[in-house]
């Protein structure tokens, strides 16, 4: 999410047409040998809590369920939430994908509360996959101002009331491939910013007499997925591209466009151990109009799932254009399963505000420990740590970053 941790954006779709699918120790469901060898967190509480028959209920189940309470350190505060993941299926493992919904309530000591809901719906045969992202945030923010050269001393606080509404539907066409259309609308009200300086500049990118802002518009999604589990790839391809139109026609504050350009390769290192180097990047920018200042592109506010830019602060870089590259190496510590690591850098570059030139670049890196949740759906416990120039930050959840 915007999180450091899952920002409340958490922030990816899944594969989309129809296709047979390679059934692995990760996949909803697994082999009976496989289910032998693996090893999850779960499998230990029904140890302790001595539930009978627990294995059987386990391999014959359908639906998958996933609740961890986490807490990250999110825009120099702690963040408290519950993250509650459901994976099930809606038809035969051969040739339809996992669904999964994400729903998590939150609560943090800087005056940040709400909730969050993620889902990604396959029909039976992949003829239909839905995604949506929904949340309404009370949500204090710092932001450094515009432009990637944005000094520390700019850091100004915020207040802010969030409500949005995504939602896309996507038809497969070709193997792989699917297109669609969708909706999105963010709504910030009860806007206050603080008063020096930087706030003054940031003002400037307010509408004039107005504590609020609406955009609301169109989306036209194209996605390439070719991953066999969304929850935790182990290889395959996934790429995104969304273009967007926001209008007064549809509720908006004003005209805009927008692009946002996502692409994600799984790479297994070695055969028989658990090794994957998982790359990521992204490019966002804004082609005509003028978004209001919340809506423009910025770090840990991607408008798909997972989390980017690990060990930056969210917010840290906003302008009209964003790009980013992050490569993480996953390995396996147990050859049960249960225990695994990562380490990670990514840089980010934010274009000089209202043009694509970009200039300064900031690099962050980490590591982090996996502990297996659950082993029917390859769902893992991550705790990572990131630091980049003057700011680090420790992120728990349920997942993985992308």
């Amino acid at each position: 999410m915007l999180l450091i941790v899952a920002s409340p954006v958490v922030n990816g779709a899944s594969s989309v047409c129809p296709r047979v699918q390679q059934v692995s120790d990760s996949s909803m469901i697994i082999h009976k040998a496989d289910s032998l060898r693996q090893v999850d967190l779960i499998d230990y509480i029904v140890r302790v809590i001595k539930v009978k028959n627990s294995k059987e209920k386990r391999d014959n189940s359908k639906v998958r369920f996933s609740l961890f309470p986490a807490e990250s350190n999110m825009s120099g505060g702690v963040t408290v939430f519950t993250s509650f993941n459901i994976a099930f299926l809606l038809g035969d493992i051969s040739r339809t994908n996992v669904s999964t919904v994400y729903f998590i309530p939150y609560i943090a000591f800087g005056g940040q509360y709400g909730f969050q809901l993620q889902q990604n719906i396959w029909l039976r045969d992949n003829s239909w996959n839905f995604t949506g992202d929904y949340f309404s945030l009370n949500y204090p923010q710092y932001t450094w101002g515009l432009g990637g050269d944005r000094p520390s001393e700019n850091k100004t606080l915020i207040k802010c009331k969030h409500l949005r509404i995504h939602q896309k539907a996507l038809k497969g066409i070709l193997p792989n491939l699917a297109v669609g259309i969708g909706y999105a609308y963010d709504y910030h009200y009860d806007l206050s910013v603080q008063k020096d300086a930087c706030g003054e500049i940031i003002n400037d990118c307010m509408p004039d007499n107005r504590d609020h802002t609406t955009s609301s518009g169109l989306t036209l999604p194209v996605i390439y997925d070719s991953r066999s589990n969304t929850i935790n790839p182990e290889h395959g391809l996934f790429s995104s591209f969304t273009y967007s139109f926001y209008d007064p026609v549809f509720g908006s504050d004003d005209r805009w466009q927008s692009l946002f350009f996502d692409i994600r390769k799984y790479v297994p290192l070695t055969r028989g151990k658990y090794s994957i180097l998982a790359l990521r990047s992204y490019y966002w920018t804004v082609i005509s109009g003028t978004p209001p200042y919340f809506d423009l592109p910025a770090n840990r506010w991607e408008p798909v799932s997972g989390s980017a830019s690990r060990g930056i602060a969210q917010n840290r870089y906003r302008s009209d254009a964003l790009l980013y590259f992050e490569a993480e190496y996953r390995f396996g510590i147990t050859t049960n399963g249960l225990l695994g690591g990562v380490v990670f850098a990514n840089i980010i570059s934010a274009s000089q505000y209202d043009t694509q030139h970009f200039l300064y670049w900031h690099p962050a890196a980490g590591a982090g420990i996996r502990v297996k949740f659950n082993k029917y759906s390859g769902m893992n416990v991550m705790l990572d740590y990131g630091i980049s120039k003057g700011y680090q930050a420790v992120y728990l959840n349920i997942g993985e970053a992308f």
